[in-house]
């Protein structure tokens, strides 16, 4: 995605200009990664689709500030992402992927969750290990709240929003080469990657370490 400030109160993605597929991929997690997350009372934006002014569709989200090295008040929430990250395969996750609301931190960028810019021999070989680069500043304790977060997860819900996120960017018409065929395919690709993984996610966890298999 191509971000640029919209206001002095919203920021405004741009899809990329490839002709890809994963464009219109990467615009769908973004959606389904902020719904499902902040239902889930994790510390990630709201974001939506919406119309601009040149008559095209962005994401758009809060104005939210850098860190510069300020360590948020709410690194208890952040550590119970942690999670949550893992489970919708965010190989994105990053420090400055932290930015602030306030005090409090706030995860963004999560166009490469899910099946988005990764090709299936890529999925395959992802999904039973751990894809973070950064542990949110987690402890044993907020992993073990996020643990239970991620355990309550209704898939047949996750399911449902990951349509309405793959059908809302297939009706934008981001990219031509995303027809319902292939929106279905990447549905069935992404399903097996949230039920897969909510069962993985917690042996990648030792007292709250991360361990590599």
């Amino acid at each position: 995605m191509i971000a640029q400030p919209l206001s002095s109160m919203k920021f405004v993605k741009r899809p990329k200009p490839e002709r890809d597929v994963n464009v219109a991929l990467e615009v769908a997690a973004e959606l389904f990664s902020s719904r499902v997350g902040r239902k889930l009372s994790l510390p990630v934006p709201e974001v939506y689709l919406e119309r601009t002014e040149g008559d095209d569709f962005a994401l758009l989200m809060d104005l939210l500030e850098e860190r510069r090295g300020r360590v948020p008040n709410n690194v208890r929430e952040l550590g119970a992402s942690l999670p949550f990250e893992e489970w919708i395969l965010n190989v994105d996750l990053k420090e400055e992927h932290v930015m602030l609301r306030g005090d409090e931190g706030m995860i963004v960028d999560h166009g490469h969750s899910l099946s988005a810019w990764k090709p299936l021999y890529y999925i395959m070989e992802l999904n039973s290990r751990p894809v973070t680069r950064f542990d949110l500043w987690a402890d044993e304790s907020s992993i073990s709240e996020g643990l239970e977060i991620l355990n309550s997860v209704d898939l047949r819900e996750v399911e449902l929003e990951l349509r309405r996120a793959m059908r809302e960017v297939l009706d934008a018409g981001f990219c031509n080469l995303f027809s319902p065929e292939v929106m279905e395919d990447h549905i069935k690709i992404s399903t097996w990657i949230l039920k897969e993984r909510k069962f993985m996610v917690p042996k990648f966890y030792d007292l709250g370490r991360k361990y590599i298999p």
